[in-house]
């Protein structure tokens, strides 16, 4: 440990337990409502893919607009693209930053 963070380690430890505001943690023993797996996360693999220069910074230029880094939203694009030839709807995105 650095010494300059001998002082922040030793204010932590005086804190007592009941003095540590906890009421934003969800209650783990009352789950009625939950809905499992609406942050299901697909298993993903890296890939290389070559790509046209003008789309790479047509890509980059729409995700600063939306916020977003360039390859998620190429990869958002790719999704639903490929939702659409199957003829399955989109799902929403929400953003987790």
């Amino acid at each position: 440990m650095k010494k300059k963070q001998a002082p922040k380690k030793q204010a932590v430890e005086a804190i007592l337990d009941r003095d540590i505001d906890t009421s934003d943690i969800p209650d783990l023993g009352n789950t009625a409502g939950w809905v499992r797996g609406l942050m299901y996360r697909p298993v993903t693999r890296p890939i290389s893919i070559r790509l046209a220069a003008p789309d790479i910074a047509m890509a980059q230029q729409l995700a600063r607009k939306k916020g977003v880094p360039y390859q998620t939203y190429i990869k958002m694009l790719l999704h639903d693209a490929l939702e659409r030839e199957f003829g399955v709807a989109p799902p929403q995105y929400v953003s987790t930053r």
